[in-house]
């Protein structure tokens, strides 16, 4: 009976020990949300006090961490506490260097000494010290900077930053508070702000001030805008822009955005004060776009009460406004659009300024395959009636059938690219002054494209060599004159672009391309080519056979030229040239856009258009735009400054001259300075820069 108890009592006992286990080990799961790791650890059960020295780390459930040299952890406290070259790693992706830290065992709240962060998006700020409490950081003595070192124009100096006695940051409103904060550019104190605040760096939009522009113009004056933002959603948002100005009427700008689902809706517009007492001005764009499974339906509007408002204030250099409704549906096979449109000649002075097409109809068909015509047909049809600028008014109907086939002759090599098109059109002309017109018009017509590419190629360059013939069947007409060759049209069956013209008579294109590349970065390009018309009318004065025609593509690594010449065929002189370039040389990025043409035949023409960029250190530019007109060696503007652009900061600063002069637009000089801080604005776009020539991308 004893050995009986005696077992009893030893079951008894063991299951309490099994319980007492269970439940303790259950509570050491629960409370032990810290893992720490160390070269020593110390561990006093009684106070259930952990101490750790060499390379100690913490580490939470959510997976924040700390690195010390020393750390203890009180978990009687919930507190942990670190000395020495303190890493602190949080959960979004912050990362604080502390000499003291104390915070709780969740790494939410701490208090630290010596503090310097690298937020997530590489911006810095460091302080004295640092308290944070839930989504309420406070920092004392404290600077911020968005500016990375690795771009630094001068060593140990950012391009800016901002320095103040206290820094807040809530993390809910996604804001960063500043008591009396002062920005400094380039370690220069610029500005005193008593209260400033803007979104931290997780925010993408949010309502509040941009980046102001500085000018000064001879007829303006010193002008200043600062533009003011406001985020309605994330889908809606409106700028709101006063521009102050010395020597002329103060305007104000509205740009007002909105995109969903089923499309876009966009209003800009601006209106002046009146001071002069000339009449207000003003201007609005709308545009308004909605998708649909019919189609897409847009609207535009673009008026003026004022034709050189815009131009003379630089909102923008638009000399035509154009509005009205278009509505489009197309696939793979039809395109369908219906279209009412105005436009409005803003630097016609004496005449009719509107002209109109109400409506413009087409319907096109694309690539039907037919196996009886051995090829693909498209047609396309237009209807137009328009008001024209001499006030007469024009009905076009238009219909044109295409046929095309592609061959190859497999034993001579030789590509076949044949074309067949017929348009017929109905032209009324209603004349204000003069007999009105009315008329039907045929334009039949075949051709064929005929090459043979010759290729050679070898372990270092590929070239080919394609000679072309293009033979072309037409009837002479008296609607079209005689079409000029170009880069564009050499080898097109209708070099007219009218709708309402077909490029006249039988004739006969002929030229050759070659092409060469080396595998690598360096290749040419060059197509010589000529005309021939045949039977010409007597009353048609043009040459039979036209001018010589050369193009040419070269390209190495990143530079290029592209150039088009007509040389006269009678004494080799040149009528046209049109180029344009691009190099880097080293430092510098140089466009050219040239063009010329001969008053031999035709009102003489010249002008050339440069646009550059020298990048003297690493993020200091000197940037340049101008154009000539070389005929009457007079410019027609240029412009030229210095920019400064990195990670954090742009700094633009220009001089500008414009010859343009039209009513009360004059010639005019002037500057424009503007200062860009990211985040407060984009370091892509810079106040209203006048370009007159190419500029670098």
């Amino acid at each position: 009976m004893t050995e009986i108890f005696k077992l009893k009592y030893f079951y008894i006992i063991f299951y309490i020990f099994v319980v007492l286990v269970v439940i303790s080990s259950d509570k050491i799961s629960a409370d032990q949300n810290i893992k720490i790791i160390a070269d020593e650890l110390k561990i006093e059960k009684d106070k259930r006090l952990i101490e750790a020295k060499g390379n100690a780390v913490a580490i939470d459930e959510n997976g924040s961490k700390i690195q010390s040299d020393l750390m203890s952890y009180d978990e009687n406290k919930s507190l942990i506490r670190a000395e020495g070259n303190i890493i602190f790693n949080d959960i979004e992706g912050n990362t604080y260097f502390f000499d003291n830290l104390e915070t709780d065992d969740e790494m939410i709240n701490f208090i630290g000494t010596q503090v310097k962060v690298r937020l997530d998006d590489e911006s810095r700020i460091v302080g004295s010290s640092i308290v944070k409490k839930e989504e309420i950081s406070s920092l004392k003595d404290a600077e911020y900077t968005p500016c990375l070192a690795d771009d630094y124009l001068i060593k140990n100096c950012p391009g800016w930053k901002l320095k103040s006695n206290k820094i807040f940051q809530d993390s809910k409103t996604k804001t960063i508070h500043y008591d009396h904060a002062r920005i400094h550019l380039f370690n220069v104190p610029v500005f005193y702000i008593p209260y400033f605040s803007h979104p931290d760096p997780s925010v993408n939009k949010r309502s509040g001030f941009l980046m102001p522009t500085v000018e000064t113009d001879q007829n303006l004056g010193d002008s200043f805008s600062i533009p003011i933002f406001y985020n309605i959603k994330s889908n809606i948002d409106l700028t709101f822009t006063p521009t102050i100005q010395s020597k002329s009427n103060d305007f104000y700008s509205l740009n007002y955005r909105h995109l969903n689902d089923i499309g876009n809706f966009n209003i800009d517009t601006s209106i002046d004060d009146n001071d002069d007492n000339g009449g207000t001005s003003n201007h609005l764009f709308f545009n308004g776009k909605l998708y649909n499974p019919y189609g897409s339906l847009e609207t535009f509007l673009q008026t003026s009460n004022n034709d050189t408002y815009m131009r003379k204030n630089k909102i923008n250099k638009l000399t035509v406004l154009k509005s009205g409704i278009n509505f489009e549906k197309s696939d793979k096979k039809s395109f369908l659009s219906i279209e009412t449109v105005g436009y409005k000649h803003l630097a016609i002075q004496d005449g009719e300024q509107w002209e109109y097409a109400y409506p413009r109809v087409k319907y096109n068909i694309n690539d039907i395959e037919n196996d009886f015509f051995d090829g693909k047909i498209s047609i396309k049809n237009q209807f137009d009636f328009n008001k024209n600028l001499n006030d007469s008014y024009t009905t076009l109907a238009a219909s044109q059938f295409n046929w095309h086939h592609n061959e190859v002759d497999k034993k001579s090599g030789l590509f076949f690219e044949n074309t067949t098109s017929f348009r017929t059109l109905s032209i009324s002309v209603d004349n204000k002054s003069s007999k009105d017109t009315d008329n039907i018009r045929f334009y039949p017509q075949f051709s064929s494209v005929i090459s043979l590419p010759l290729i050679k190629t070898t372990n270092k360059i590929n070239q080919t060599l394609t000679p072309k013939i293009m033979p072309i069947l037409a009837p002479y007409n008296n609607y079209t004159e005689a079409q000029a060759i170009s880069n564009s049209n050499l080898f097109s069956p209708n070099r007219a672009t009218s709708i309402k013209e077909w490029e006249s008579g039988p004739r006969i294109n002929y030229g050759i391309d070659w092409f060469i590349d080396n595998n690598s970065d360096k290749n040419l390009k060059l197509t010589v080519g000529q005309s021939f018309r045949l039977n010409k009318n007597k009353s048609d004065t043009t040459e039979e056979l036209s001018d010589y025609y050369l193009s040419s593509d070269a390209s190495i690594k990143n530079n290029y030229i592209n150039s088009s010449i007509v040389f006269d065929r009678k004494d080799i002189d040149v009528k046209s040239i049109s180029m344009n370039t691009y190099s880097e040389i080293y430092n510098l990025k140089l466009k050219i856009d040239y063009d010329y043409t001969s008053g031999k035949y035709a009102t003489t023409n010249e002008q050339i258009a440069i646009g550059g960029e020298y990048n003297f250190e690493k993020n200091l530019f000197l940037k340049f735009t101008g154009t000539k007109d070389i005929d009457t060696n007079k410019n027609i503007g240029y412009q030229y400054g210095l920019l400064y652009e990195d990670n954090c900061l742009g700094v633009d600063l220009n001089y500008y001259r414009d010859m343009t002069i039209d009513r009360d637009i004059k010639e005019s000089d002037g500057y424009s300075f503007t200062i860009v801080l990211k985040p407060f604005g984009s370091t892509r776009s810079y106040g209203k820069n006048k370009v007159f020539g190419p500029s670098i991308n």
